[in-house]
């Protein structure tokens, strides 16, 4: 049971791979998990039964385009995301903007989780930080029998470039499961399941098919140029 119930949070978090709502709700980020360098905080929403998560690390001699490119990869989704069995570009707008299909795979006796999210990227021109908004929309698509849809999810991606060269990763995620799952369980399980999530994201990203990767809309900082160049 307690496989089931770690794969159905764990397939909600990927799904819709900056939720600026989340930082400005009343309650404060309460850390959960510290390890290997990767902290999870969860903190309770207004109006919710359901808390947010975010999980941060930092990384060394990985170029913030490899990060970019592997997320912007959609159907890589499976290389490092549990269950994740589908991931396609429904329909693109533009090179920061498109709306993404997703499908996990769950466990009997827990239905299958799919998604159809509007995504965008942004760069800021001066600290160069990339963030990846993801919300869950309708139309596009019919819902397909078997699957049940998420219609509330908001999950962000964050690369923060750092003056050391390491750059910061973080996700955060407030999503409603779209079942009769308690708020108490799902709560209990958001822990584990983001911790693996960006661990397995930053070991893919660090693979050598992202080594070399360009991106047209994002501008390496120097000092991850830097730095990486000063490893032997």
């Amino acid at each position: 049971m307690n496989k089931i119930k770690n794969t159905v949070i764990f397939g909600l978090l990927v799904t819709v791979c900056n939720f600026t709502e989340i930082a400005n709700a009343d309650s404060a980020w309460q850390l959960r998990k510290e390890k290997a360098g990767i902290q999870v905080y969860t903190k309770s929403i207004d109006g919710s039964p359901y808390d947010a998560v975010r999980a941060v690390t930092q990384v060394d001699n990985i170029r913030l385009m490899s990060l970019v490119a592997l997320l912007d990869d959609v159907a890589a989704c499976q290389d490092w995301a549990d269950q994740c069995v589908e991931s396609t570009v429904r329909k693109r707008i533009s090179d920061t903007e498109a709306y993404v299909y997703t499908h996990n795979d769950l466990p009997f006796p827990v239905k299958d989780r799919d998604v159809l999210a509007h995504v965008t990227w942004s760069q800021d021109p001066g600290n160069q930080e990339v963030v990846m908004n993801s919300e869950a929309t309708q139309g596009l698509m019919d819902k397909v029998k078997g699957r049940l849809r998420l219609t509330e999810a908001k999950t962000s991606w964050r690369f923060k470039p750092l003056v050391s060269g390491q750059i910061e990763v973080s996700n955060e995620a407030h999503i409603n499961p779209g079942s009769s799952l308690p708020g108490w369980i799902t709560n209990m399980l958001l822990v584990d399941t983001p911790y693996e999530t960006i661990k397995s994201f930053v070991a893919e990203a660090a693979k050598p098919k992202y080594q070399n990767a360009e991106v047209s809309f994002i501008v390496e900082p120097a000092a991850t140029v830097e730095a990486i160049s000063a490893q032997p």
